[in-house]
C-alpha cells in the first residue's frame, strides 16, 4: 500500500523494485527523478512541482508525526487539516529521500541496497526541506490501553493476551495482580523480543499456530483478551473457538475491535473514498471488518457469552457535529455508533 503510494506521488511508471540486490546503476537507469524511502509505515504528502524540488539535489523528508496532529482518522481529513502536522525532528537517517540520481550516480556493480544506505547517508547531513514531507504513522503499538486494563478481572491467574504486541497492556494487569501470570502470543518479531521483557511467556507465532500449540500442551488460561487483532484475522470466529477450548469453566474474555460505522469511514464512504494506510481505522492490515452486532455475532458463535458491549469514543472526527446536525431527521441516525471509535466486548465462556 506504501509502495503505491509513493509510487503515484512520483507518477512512477515501474513498480518499485524489493530486490536489495539488484544494480544500482539498472534501477536508476533513466530516471531523472528517484525516491529512497527507510520508513515502511511513511507515506508522501501532497506535493507540486516535483520534479523542480529534486533537480539537481539530494532533499531529506521533513516527517510529520500523525499521531501528533488535530484528530484525524483518515487520508481525507489528514488532506483537509493541512500541513505541516507535529514535526518529528530525529538524529537518525531521515525516513524518506527525493533526489536526483545524476547528483549520485550509483557505482559499477553497486547494489540497490549499497546505494540506498549512501543516498540516504548524503541526505542524513543535510537539514530537512518542509516543501516535501512524509507522514509518519505509529509503528508498533505501545499503548498502557486503561480500557481495557479495568476490564480484566483481578481474581484471574493467567491471562492469555492474543496479539500482545509489546505487552503493554498485559503488563499493566500483572502490576495489579502479583500472582497473575501472562502468556502472550505476538505474530511480529520485533515487538515479540520487547513483550518477553515485560510477561511471562512469549509465543512468537501465528495467532492460530499459537492457539493450537497452547491447546496440544494442555494449557488453560481464566482470562483472555483480544485486543485490536481480530480484524486482523482471516477468521476472527476460529481463534475465538480455540481461544474457548483453552477456558477454564468461567473464563472471562475481553475484545476490542475498530468501528466500521465510525463517522470518519462512512463520511468517506458518501464522498466516495477509501483510502487504506498505515494505521488507524483505514489500517491496510485489516482483514475484517466490525460492527456491535458483528462482534456480538462472532462471540457467540465461537462459545462465549457476550455480557456486554461498550463504545470507547477516541478522538472524535472533525466537523462531527455539523455532520451529525444535517442527518438529524433521519429517525435511524445512531449517533452513538458514528461516534464510538472502538467496541470493547466483554465475555464469559459458555457451560
Amino acid at each position: 500500500m506504501a509502495r503505491l503510494r509513493w509510487r503515484r506521488w512520483l507518477g512512477a511508471a515501474r513498480e518499485f523494485t524489493t530486490n536489495q540486490k539488484a544494480p544500482a546503476e539498472t534501477v536508476f537507469a533513466d530516471v531523472q527523478t528517484g525516491v529512497i524511502v527507510r520508513e515502511e509505515n511513511a507515506i508522501p504528502a501532497p506535493l507540486s512541482d516535483l520534479e523542480a524540488l529534486a533537480s539537481g539535489r539530494i532533499v531529506a523528508a521533513r516527517a510529520l508525526g500523525v499521531a501528533d496532529a488535530p484528530p484525524v482518522h483518515t487520508l481525507r481529513e489528514i488532506e483537509e487539516v493541512g500541513l505541516p502536522l507535529g514535526y518529528r525532528s530525529s538524529t537518525a537517517a531521515p525516513v524518506a529521500v527525493l533526489f536526483d540520481p545524476r547528483v549520485v550516480p550509483p557505482a559499477t556493480a553497486e547494489s540497490l541496497s549499497e546505494y540506498s544506505r549512501r543516498v540516504l547517508g548524503e541526505a542524513a547531513s543535510r537539514p530537512a526541506d518542509p516543501r516535501f514531507c512524509a507522514l509518519l504513522f505509529e509503528e508498533l503499538a505501545d499503548h498502557p490501553r486503561p480500557e481495557l486494563v479495568e476490564l480484566l478481572p483481578r481474581g484471574a491467574q493467567s491471562l492469555c493476551d492474543v496479539g500482545c504486541s509489546a505487552g503493554t497492556v498485559g503488563a499493566a494487569w500483572k502490576q495489579g495482580v502479583p500472582a497473575g501470570r501472562v502468556t502472550g502470543i505476538e505474530s511480529d518479531s520485533r515487538a515479540a523480543s520487547i513483550a518477553r521483557h515485560r510477561l511471562d511467556r512469549v509465543v512468537n507465532a501465528d495467532a492460530f499456530v499459537a492457539l493450537e500449540a497452547l491447546g496440544r500442551e494442555g494449557a488453560e488460561f481464566d482470562v483472555f483478551l483480544f485486543g485490536d487483532i481480530l480484524e486482523h484475522l482471516e477468521d476472527p470466529i476460529r481463534a475465538l473457538c480455540l481461544a474457548r477450548r483453552l477456558a477454564r469453566p468461567g473464563a472471562r474474555l475481553v475484545a476490542s475491535v475498530p468501528n466500521i460505522g465510525h463517522l470518519s469511514l462512512v463520511r468517506d464512504l458518501i464522498a466516495g473514498r477509501f483510502d487504506p494506510l498505515p494505521a488507524g481505522l483505514a489500517d491496510v492490515g485489516h482483514l475484517r471488518w466490525f460492527s456491535r452486532g458483528f462482534l456480538r455475532e462472532a462471540l457467540e458463535e465461537a462459545g462465549w457469552h457476550v455480557e456486554d458491549i461498550r463504545g470507547h469514543p477516541g478522538a472524535a472526527a472533525p466537523e462531527t457535529e455539523p455532520f451529525l446536525a444535517s442527518l438529524a431527521d433521519w429517525d435511524k441516525l445512531d449517533r452513538q455508533g458514528l461516534q464510538t471509535y472502538q467496541w470493547i466486548a466483554v465475555a464469559v465462556a459458555r457451560e
